[in-house]
């Protein structure tokens, strides 16, 4: 027989195994606390759907966000993606989910992939690297990866999300940064109710089945434990006192969050609603309480918050701008990104017809552009912008945007409004354009360069018997004056071929530190020479140095004045200022020089081609000189900029990294004592121009000895130097085709005669080789075309030095 709480004993049972009269004081409150449990099964449907939303708003913004993102379990397998990552890949996303690395990337590529992945998860943290992915086009793109793990509840290991950054071109890749997101992984399940009746000594006198369960022990082994044995350590100390509150009759209820332990030694959470069970003359016969286990509730709210945190933390790192509107077009949420784009703080934009804080325009017809909300709310599709679209700013700045905006949906397909991602494409664009340009320069450069080496060798034969007759004829002779012109013929040829070298890549320039202070003054003048346009200076007393091939600065200096002087053929001034300009840590020091005119100036829709080789307004124009003095700035790791208005007149601004030395390098001039006459050895192979050598210096008073490559040069040095009459010197031209060009063959001849004196020639006249010839083993350089004069001027500055 069960002895009862107050006292009475029966044997009677009730339907539910309680007998009688053991409850009929208490079955009211156990009524009240079964309603609270409704009403806490409620908040989670309530928690539940609210999860559900933001994880359809989060899915929809990962989706339409054109960076390739992908989620991995701990084994590596693809659990989801969104549609950038499948079309980069060209596979279908169900062809994705569920494969490896191993399954959809090349077997050199998928290794480190899963060695980085492997890493990942061992250190549990970040990684940003860069790798080589090939797309669906076939062809190998670089990568930046930015990685992150996913972690369960409890610190476990779920998998990791990633990002995909293509920075296979360097100016699509400039603005932009993607930030990770992690899929939304909450699945709870309706919790269930304990009953359970403790004495005031805090023996538990009754519980029913399900409570039991709950603590999972068996029904017998519960009743007549102690509930402060179900608690966890960390709750006993709250419990114990709440329950002496209750005894004592301080409080009569309790509702709260308890910490419980299952009896294999693990734990749940539990919402306790707990009341005074009172006699009728007010003593306390017992405690009563329903408990609800809310570990899944707890656990959903918990991930609530933190996919809360992590949507908010989310849209202010990802390098796009995004907004999220309404189904009236109105403005909802605005991302940091978002919020410096459109200049609009997120508390003044909310509310607010998108077409306000988002005008877009068409970038060429300057025309107005519909938002896309409304073409995505009528068809429940993604829009993307049109080509050329730009953002006005609340502050009137305009950019070039690309923009894609996607529905966002319910569970049941409804749509709730519309997410726009975007972002800055300006400085890409701006990027492309020089890239292009750069491009375009290099393609031609590389013709260029041949044509001008192969003209220069026909220069140098042109030009070595034109000074080799001028020598033989007498300045009275009536064919004197006719050499004269031809000689000033073939040297403005020189000057074209130079031209085009100097954009070509052979066109490196020969670096010294140098003030350009003395230069600009004396190359601006120089061009000026007869003009009715004048010079005024502006230049700083204490101007940085710089590294610069003073003759290619001079040409830019040249050119620069002679298009000034074009656009004002009724006279006028150029206005050219030079200063230091101290810019940041990252960017440096650098020297300005701006060149001002107040001629016709340049039509804007001529602006973007002004650098292109071969692109003049002028009809004597040949296009090269702007399109050499690009060239020349960039080589000199320099920016060249204009700003040009039709009849206001146009500037050009020049920047050259400054250097920190204080003073100018100055090359020692070389010895220059009268050599004894003695055999030079030619290598070339033009016939012309060693036969134009060969009477030359038979004329400077050598013997030239001639042949047609590299390998016939070193054997014939060889043969004469085991003769023990070794030549003086040995003039190479530097590309012998299908043969042993110069830079081999000083090499061999450095290996027989270490102190051998070797000219390098060439019709690269800027070949970087040509500009450091003592780094090659060479003595000297003589630059195709060259006269006799200048032949004779090499050789002197070599054997000159003899002895030294």
């Amino acid at each position: 027989m069960q002895k009862l709480p107050d006292g009475e004993n029966t044997e009677k049972k009730s339907p539910h195994g309680f007998g009688t009269g053991a409850f009929p004081s208490c079955y009211p409150e156990l009524q009240e606390r079964l309603r609270e449990l409704e009403e806490t099964k409620a908040s989670l449907a309530v928690a539940n759907r609210e999860l559900y939303e933001s994880r359809e708003l989060l899915n929809s913004i990962i989706e339409s966000i054109p960076t390739p993102i992908f989620f991995k379990n701990s084994a590596g397998a693809y659990e989801n993606c969104n549609r950038a990552f499948s079309d980069f890949l060209g596979i279908p996303k169900e062809r994705i989910i569920g494969a490896t690395v191993h399954d959809i990337a090349p077997p050199e590529l998928a290794e480190i992939y899963h060695r980085a992945d492997l890493e990942l998860m061992a250190e549990r943290g970040t990684q940003v690297y860069e790798a080589k992915v090939r797309y669906a086009d076939g062809l190998l793109h670089e990568v930046i990866f930015y990685k992150s793990v996913i972690l369960q509840n409890g610190g476990t290991l779920r998998g990791l999300v990633g990002v995909m950054l293509d920075i296979t071109d360097r100016i699509r890749a400039e603005d932009a940064l993607r930030e990770s997101e992690r899929q939304l992984r909450v699945i709870f399940e309706t919790s269930q109710a304990g009953i359970i009746i403790v004495g005031a000594d805090g023996t538990i006198t009754f519980a029913n089945r399900k409570m039991a369960e709950m603590f999972g022990c068996p029904f017998e082994e519960l009743v007549g434990s102690r509930y402060h044995d179900r608690l966890h350590s960390a709750e006993r100390e709250v419990g114990d006192c709440r329950m002496r509150r209750l005894i004592a009759g301080e409080i009569d209820h309790v509702a709260t969050e308890r910490h419980y332990l299952r009896a294999d030694g693990s734990d749940f959470w539990g919402y306790l609603s707990g009341k005074r069970l009172e006699n009728p003359d007010g003593s306390l016969h017992a405690l009563v309480g329903i408990i609800a286990d809310v570990t899944e509730l707890k656990e959903a709210q918990r991930a609530l918050e933190q996919e809360k945190e992590l949507l908010a933390v989310t849209l202010r790192s990802i390098g796009d701008g995004v907004i999220s509107v309404d189904t009236a077009g109105r403005v909802v949420l605005l991302n940091a990104v978002a919020e410096q784009l459109c200049g609009w703080k997120q508390e003044e934009a909310a509310g607010r017809p998108l077409s306000e804080v988002f005008p877009i325009i068409n970038e060429k017809s300057r025309e107005s552009l519909v938002n896309p909300v409304d073409e995505v709310l009528r068809t429940g599709r993604v829009v993307e912008l049109a080509n050329h679209t730009v953002l006005i700013g609340r502050d009137g700045t305009e950019r070039v945007i690309a923009d894609s905006a996607a529905p966002i949906c319910d569970r049941s397909g409804a749509i709730l409004g519309v997410v726009l991602v975007f972002r800055d494409m300006t400085e890409k664009k701006e990027a492309e354009e020089e890239l292009f340009r750069a491009r375009k320069l290099e393609s031609l450069g590389v013709l260029a360069g041949g044509i001008a080496h192969d003209f220069n060798n026909m220069l140098t034969g042109i030009l070595g018997n034109i000074s080799l007759a001028r020598m033989i004829v007498t300045s009275d002779h009536e064919a004197h004056p006719l050499l004269e012109r031809a000689q000033k013929a073939s040297e403005r040829a020189r000057d074209l071929t130079q031209q085009l070298l100097t954009f070509s890549r052979g066109g490196a320039p020969v670096k010294k530190v140098t003030s350009l202070a003395q230069l600009i003054r004396e190359s601006a003048s120089f061009a000026l020479r007869g003009s009715n346009v004048r010079c005024t200076f502006s230049i700083s007393d204490d101007l940085w140095l710089v590294d610069a091939d003073v003759g290619q600065f001079s040409q830019v200096i040249n050119n620069l004045v002679l298009n000034a002087d074009q656009a004002m053929p009724d006279g006028g001034v150029v206005a050219i200022t030079a200063e230091n300009v101290d810019r940041t840590a990252e960017a440096g020091r650098k020297v300005r020089i701006s060149f001002e005119d107040t001629g016709v100036g340049i039509p804007e829709k001529y602006l973007p081609r002004i650098f292109d080789p071969y692109f003049s307004t002028k009809q004597q124009g040949s296009g090269l000189g702007l399109a050499t003095v690009y060239s020349i700035v960039r080589n000199h790791d320099g920016v060249i900029r204009v700003d040009s208005q039709p009849g206001r007149g146009t500037l050009f601004v020049v920047e050259l990294p400054a250097v920190e030395k204080s003073t100018p390098s100055e090359k020692p001039a070389p010895a220059g004592r009268t050599p004894d006459a003695g055999r030079i050895l030619v290598m070339d192979d033009d016939d012309f121009i060693l036969d134009m050598v060969e009477v030359a210096l038979k004329l400077l008073g050598y013997e030239a000895v001639t042949c047609r490559d590299g390998v016939e040069a070193v054997r014939l040095y060889r043969q004469e130097l085991e003769k023990g009459a070794p030549f003086a010197a040995v003039i190479m031209d530097l590309t012998i085709p299908g043969g042993m060009g110069g830079k081999e063959a000083v090499a061999k001849v450095r290996e027989l005669a270490p102190a051998a004196k070797v000219i390098v020639s060439s019709g690269y006249s800027s070949d970087p080789i040509m500009a450091r010839y003592a780094d090659y083993g060479f003595s000297g350089a003589v630059s195709k075309p060259y006269n006799v004069e200048q032949l004779g001027r090499a050789l002197r500055e070599v054997l000159g030095t003899a002895g030294e």
